[in-house]
């Protein structure tokens, strides 16, 4: 009877999902001690290694947030895991606002003009000084903000269109195929894993863009 309880405890682990990835910077290179967590019951949470973390999960839908503490940055993404199998979701962390809000707050209890004028007379000029370029360093952060909205929104957009060229690629291989052909040779004359060329396709049936039959252990794909 071991050997049963062995299986039962096994099971869960053979059965589900494994979420994984890499953390960038918003400059793009891969960034160590980012704290990672998934809202799986109970939630799970690891710090990167070499950028990379991994997850394994029961079917089903996730957000998923990184945050790094000596940056600041952070990010939330959300994925869907409803089958087995490699599921590679890459994040990117951006800048916290509410810190640069809370910094600028700060900024401005700190100047108490009228109060030192009067008290230090010889050294108004100086004071003036500062307080435009005090002034000026605010106007500056502020007109920041939605430059970086516009960068977050155009990696978004860079990384939609990147997809859909590959979704294209592959639609383009199966009518040169004579609109029929194998899940197997996609995956031979394509540079991705298994699990990438399963989501492409999948995404290209909810698309009604291909049609996907089950034929012994693998799948034949047809152009709708």
């Amino acid at each position: 009877m071991k050997w049963v309880w062995v299986l039962l405890l096994m099971l869960p682990s053979v059965l589900g999902a494994t979420i994984h990835g890499t953390v960038y910077d918003f400059g793009l290179s891969k960034l160590n001690d980012a704290i990672v967590e998934i809202d799986t019951s109970p939630r799970q949470q690891m710090v990167t290694a070499n950028g990379t973390y991994s997850f394994n999960v029961p079917p089903g839908s996730y957000t998923l947030k990184a945050r790094h503490v000596k940056s600041d940055a952070e990010i939330a993404e959300n994925i869907s895991a409803l089958s087995e199998g490699d599921y590679v979701l890459d994040l990117i962390l951006f800048p916290s606002l509410e810190s640069e809000e809370v910094l600028l707050e700060e900024e401005l209890e700190i100047l108490p003009v009228e109060e030192i004028l009067e008290e230090r007379p010889d050294v108004q000029w100086l004071l003036w000084l500062l307080v435009f370029l005090a002034l000026g360093y605010i106007v500056y952060k502020v007109s920041r903000r939605p430059q970086r909205v516009i960068e977050k929104e155009v990696v978004k957009e860079i990384r939609e269109v990147a997809v859909q060229e590959e979704l294209q690629k592959i639609l383009e291989f199966i009518e040169k195929e004579g609109g029929r052909t194998t899940q197997k040779d996609i995956r031979k004359n394509f540079p991705y894993s298994e699990a990438k060329i399963s989501l492409m396709i999948d995404e290209l049936v909810s698309k009604k863009l291909l049609k996907k039959i089950k034929k012994g252990r693998g799948n034949i794909i047809i152009k709708e």
